[in-house]
């Protein structure tokens, strides 16, 4: 503990008598009578196990632990937290609705689509550079088209009619036709020719028409198949026979190609081949004309970078919604305690209600694995390592040893009044008892040896490192400072790796101090110590400690100060 000012004027001396580390305190004043005495008694160099340890204390938390915070300023869209809840991992814990992000990500997926679109019609464009026969037939390019023109994109460029196949409409009496059927023969007479051809109907018009002298006709359609003698444009009459008479139609008609297919543009650009003229038969497939453009492939290039570009920008704003939607990250307890302990901070933030970025709701805390941060002396430090074993006993649970490793060893440590500590931190994975901030002491287990030679600390003096005993030989006689050498030591115990063997006795020398003090000064102690209740806690002091508790005694005229026989930093 922390002396205040009357006990640094009232004790000025700390005299350290080697070995295990005690330590003696006198009054400034000085004593009017003294008094020492000293005991000794024998032990044994024996055969054992000794345990080496490195404790600390300190209260558990989770190994996994994460702050639940809001992403973003916004309205609380969704709220599924209570102030204290169990949670598995990807459970949507809240949402927020912020309007500005929404629009932006709508607004950039909107552009990126219309970008795709344009880009697929670029790269249309470019596979409808050349211009193929969509079928067989007779070529009639449009107005304007040869070598060197320019064309729109959707522009015709000119039509394919299959010349094989003809048709005409022509008009007949109507109580005739309506005796003709689908697939009837009837006679064709080219105008200005002396040919004859054959023609079967297609259909017979059940509407009828008038002519100019009152007579009721009706269209009838002819297909006729061309053996390269006629064409469209020619001019022909019909007749059949009925029961014996020539039925003939009205009137003439031109006859006109039965399919017709439209050359149309892809793209824009100018023609730089063209390898048919109108007029000219064609067959199905083949490459009429080449288009070129100067500007596609640099329009499909700069598309293609633009939709990269805007894809990133989309991404980025997805990821910006996306985490306005909270989740816990793994199993485990939400709590608000880890926000405010004193009070439930959700109960500002019902659905609805305005919330700021940052604001922390609390925590969600893994329960699979907890872990046990401890401080470690700096000159303890070294010995310890990665994976060391380690029994944790917790003061709430009675009974039960848990089992730690050590997982983290701080490489930065933390210096308060002179002494430097760092952090150890211990993994607990028998978790089912324990709760976050338990209180809970650990023993690191630095080194655990068997039959191994050792004696009881206190029988060990100390200078400059260098350790020795007090021997008592088999003939009585004793050699002071006798050197050994020691190994691993626990609380109370020390290994002898040289200078002893086993059955050897040592004198172990103990002392007690009285130091007689004035009435004066008896009074002045008393009134510093208010009522004579001593240090309350103690206070601690190098290497072996010294506890005070109240050891001051008031009464009796003396101050009696007993030897500590603490086991050393560490052990």
């Amino acid at each position: 503990m922390r002396l205040n000012k009357p006990w640094i004027a009232a004790v000025t001396a700390v005299v350290v008598l080697g070995g295990a580390g005690a330590y003696y305190f006198f009054p400034k004043t000085k004593a009017k009578s003294a008094a020492s005495a000293v005991t000794e008694t024998t032990v044994t160099v024996t055969k054992g196990n000794i345990r080496s340890t490195i404790s600390g204390t300190s209260q558990f938390e989770a190994k996994d632990q994460q702050n639940i915070i809001a992403p973003a300023d916004g309205t609380i869209k969704t709220m599924n937290l209570t102030r204290n809840q169990a949670v598995k991992k990807s459970d949507v814990l809240f949402v927020i609705s912020d309007p500005t992000k929404e629009t932006s990500l709508q607004e950039a997926q909107n552009s990126l689509d219309q970008m795709q679109k344009d880009l697929a019609d670029l790269q249309d464009q470019k596979a409808h550079m050349t211009f193929f026969a969509p079928t067989e037939g007779k070529l009639t390019l449009s107005n304007n088209i040869d070598v060197g023109s320019n064309v729109s994109k959707n522009a015709k460029i000119g039509t394919i009619s299959d010349y094989k196949h003809l048709k005409v409409t022509l008009p007949f009496p109507l109580d005739s036709a309506v005796q003709l059927k689908p697939g009837d023969t009837v006679d064709l007479s080219v105008d200005g020719f002396k040919l004859s051809k054959s023609a079967s109907v297609r259909s017979v018009d059940t509407t009828a028409k008038a002519d100019s002298d009152g007579s009721k006709l009706v269209d009838v359609e002819l297909a006729v198949d061309n053996d390269g003698t006629l064409d469209a444009g020619v001019k022909v009459k019909g007749s059949f026979s009925v029961n014996g008479l020539k039925v003939e139609s009205r009137s003439q008609a031109a006859l006109d190609y039965t399919t017709v297919a439209n050359i149309m543009s892809g793209a824009s650009g100018s023609i730089k081949q063209l390898n048919f003229k109108t007029g000219d038969m064609v067959p199905n497939g083949a490459v009429l004309a080449v288009m070129g453009s100067d500007t596609l492939p640099n329009d499909i290039v700069n598309k293609q970078s633009q939709i990269e570009r805007q894809r990133n920008t989309v991404a980025d704003l997805t990821n910006k919604v996306n985490e306005l939607t909270v989740v816990a990250p793994f199993d485990g307890v939400f709590s608000t305690d880890f926000a405010n302990k004193k009070a439930n901070v959700l109960a500002s933030y019902p659905v609805g209600s305005k919330i700021t970025a940052n604001t922390q709701l609390g925590a969600v805390a893994s329960t699979d694995s907890m872990q046990l941060p401890i401080q470690v002396d700096e000159l303890d430090l070294p010995q310890i390592k990665m994976g060391m074993k380690a029994d944790i006993k917790v003061d709430a649970i009675q009974g039960k040893t848990f089992q730690g490793e050590v997982s983290q060893v701080s490489t930065v440590g933390t210096t308060t009044n002179g002494v430097t500590a760092y952090d150890v931190v211990l993994s607990v994975k028998d978790t089912s008892q324990l709760k976050y901030g338990m209180t809970a002491t650990a023993d690191i287990l630095i080194q655990d040896k068997r039959d191994v030679l050792q004696l009881p600390i206190q029988a060990l003096q100390s200078q400059r490192g260098n350790y020795s005993v007090t021997l008592l030989k088999p003939d009585g006689t004793r050699e002071d400072n006798h050197a050994v050498k020691i190994g691993v030591r626990s609380k109370t115990n020390a290994e002898i790796t040289e200078g002893l063997n086993e059955g050897d006795k040592v004198i172990v020398k103990s002392r007690s101090t009285q130091q007689s003090l004035s009435q004066q000064e008896l009074d002045r102690l008393r009134q510093q110590m208010q009522g004579g209740q001593g240090f309350p806690g103690g206070f601690q002091g190098g290497q072996g400690g010294f506890q005070g508790g109240g050891n001051f005694q008031g009464g009796g005229g003396s101050v009696q100060i007993q030897r500590s026989s603490g086991g050393g930093r560490g052990n």
